[in-house]
């Protein structure tokens, strides 16, 4: 049955790139508020402006700090992929902020720049220079016409030609060329000469202060000035027009003026909110790219792990796993080509398997013969000799006692040699369990103990707590196994150790028992866990290749070191089970 790792769509990416979309355009719109507000005296929404300027990026900010502590707690716990994903988050934000840096340096100086030559004080003094030019240039057009209307020059121009219109217009525009209109107000009627628009229309207006300016009048987007004079029962207004861009020009001149000293009161405020922005623009983008890059990160990440995870069972021996991408990308297709690779292990380790079963169950078959010639010869001899001796009648009842002595004798060893076989064969699959381990060791110990041999049996207490992934009746029958043959390596000390360690991300109970008998023999080394691999007279060579499959059937691990004379240790690894 295949089993699957299955690598989660990973959306974060899309989200974040969504929320970048949103931060730019809200950040234009803010900005341009911003902006917006500084140019009156009524805050508007300035306030609003701050507090979302600090709330947006706090909040990014806290985001980003809740991600980093989960990836620091996993890298603490050793979780796989968490150092390269801290040095991919690492790369990313930091060339992001390299970048981000020195544009956010440059734009400072920019605008620092810009506003100090914007406000700079020859600036007001132009601007007040300019309207004081046009405020003379107003006083001096009203100046002229007062001048004219109180001079002795227009009371006998009016005078010498009494009515005659086109002789005092001719007469005003030689003088004074800049009058474009004159009125004259009678009781016998008006005369009006020059410009007709601007004789004023509005009696209301006349006489009111006497000899003296009449309001500014505006005909047309031009400034119209007006003097008045009584002589006599006449009353004479004299109009003149000011450039044509005269009252635009006043007007934008004052607009500017008002705007660069608001700006002077106001350049602290300026500073700040623009440095607010800079901040508002500049922190998420950092954030952002944190982010980002943790999202980047998974997506690089999990498929590694799912890969290492799956590497992780295969070199246990099951190739039953397989990786599932949702993508289309290089990492997808790494993934494949590792599925393909582990199903075509999988066959390839099948038929190896298979080879390798029927070569060694013909290798035991052969052993096995040989094994049971050796003791039916003896008794077939014996049962001859006893056969012959009753034909001839010559039974010896001492004869009769050996032969029968050697006939079970033999039989006992045929009975051991099958016990022998029928364990190594198995006896179907363990039944795994959590048990603690140091009950089983004093258990077995004290039962060798108990021989009553000369050996002394060294029990080194380890952890209290010592849970192992075990068949119990299979664990003891290793620890028999082992014990049994560093006594019969005439060991005068055995050594049981039994300790806590850690494989890679995998917890293991390592059992260490440890001889100073004989020790195995150099040549001996590459073929002690093979059958019938025995040197002793009554051996029959299948008690570590017992061992050993047990081990291996329990996933876990067994291995030696051996010096000729010296002992030999061994060192078994089982899975550690949870705390019980």
């Amino acid at each position: 049955m295949k089993r699957l790792i299955r690598i989660p769509t990973n959306r974060s990416a899309s989200f974040i790139i969504v929320l970048y979309t949103i931060i730019i355009v809200l950040v234009l719109f803010w900005a341009s508020q911003l902006l917006g507000t500084i140019t009156r005296d009524d805050p508007g929404q300035m306030p609003v402006i701050l507090v979302l300027s600090i709330l947006f990026p706090s909040a990014l900010l806290v985001l980003s700090g809740f991600n980093f502590s989960r990836v620091v707690v996993q890298r603490r716990a050793g979780v796989p992929g968490s150092r390269l994903r801290i040095r991919l988050i690492g790369s990313f934000t930091l060339i992001v902020f390299v970048a981000v840096l020195p544009l956010g340096l440059l734009s400072s100086l920019f605008l620092k720049t810009a506003i100090e030559l914007w406000l700079a004080p020859g600036n007001g003094i132009a601007l007040d220079a300019g309207e004081n030019l046009a405020l003379e240039y107003h006083g001096d057009a009203l100046k002229r016409l007062e001048t004219l209307a109180r001079s002795n020059f227009l009371s006998e121009l009016l005078e010498d030609n009494n009515r005659d219109a086109g002789a005092i217009w001719r007469g005003v525009a030689d003088v004074a060329p800049y009058v474009n209109a004159v009125q004259i107000i009678g009781e016998e009627g008006d005369s009006m000469m020059g410009n007709q628009e601007l004789f004023l229309k509005d009696r209301n207006l006349l006489g009111y202060s006497g000899d003296g300016p009449l309001p500014r009048r505006v005909i047309k987007g031009r400034s119209i000035l007006s003097w008045q004079r009584h002589l006599g029962d006449r009353t004479v207004i004299l109009s003149s027009l000011l450039s044509e861009n005269f009252e635009t020009d006043v007007r934008k001149i004052s607009l500017a003026r008002d705007n660069w000293k608001q700006y002077s009161r106001m350049v602290g405020t300026l500073k700040g909110s623009l440095l607010i922005f800079g901040l508002f623009l500049a922190g998420p983008l950092i954030f952002m790219a944190f982010l980002i890059s943790m999202a980047m990160s998974d997506r690089v990440i999990k498929p590694l792990v799912a890969l290492g995870e799956a590497t992780g069972k295969i070199s246990e021996g099951d190739f039953s796993f397989r990786v599932l991408t949702p993508g289309d990308d290089e990492l997808d297709f790494l993934t494949e080509s590792f599925n393909r690779m582990i199903s075509e292990l999988e066959v390839s380790r099948t038929k190896i398997v298979q080879t390798e079963k029927v070569a060694a169950w013909q290798v035991i078959a052969q052993r096995l013969a040989h094994e049971l010639r050796n003791p039916l010869t003896p008794i077939k001899l014996s049962a001859q000799r006893i056969q012959r001796k009753a034909i001839e009648g010559t039974m010896d009842e001492e004869m009769v006692k050996r032969s029968v002595e050697l006939i079970l004798r033999e039989v006992d060893g045929l009975d051991k040699l099958l016990q022998d076989f029928r364990e190594f064969a198995g006896g179907g699959e363990p039944k795994i369990s959590t048990l603690q381990l140091r009950p089983v060791l004093v258990e077995t110990v004290d039962r060798f103990r108990a021989v009553g041999s000369k050996i002394d049996w060294v029990l080194i207490p380890g952890e209290e707590s010592l849970p192992v992934m075990a068949d119990s009746g299979q664990l003891r029958q290793v620890l028999v196994n082992l014990l049994k043959n560093a006594m019969e390596a005439g060991a005068g000390k055995v050594t049981i150790r039994a300790d806590m360690i850690q494989r890679g991300t995998d917890p293991y109970v390592r059992l260490l028992i440890r001889d100073d008998g004989e020790g195995i023999p150099p040549e001996r080394s590459t073929s002690i866990f093979q059958p019938y691999n025995s040197t002793r007279e009554r051996g029959t060579g299948l008690g570590l290749a017992v061992v050993q499959r047990i081990i291996y059937d329990h996933r876990g691990r067994i291995w030696f070191e051996s010096e000729k004379d010296s002992g030999t240790v061994f060192y078994i690894d089982l899975p550690a089970g949870e705390e019980l």
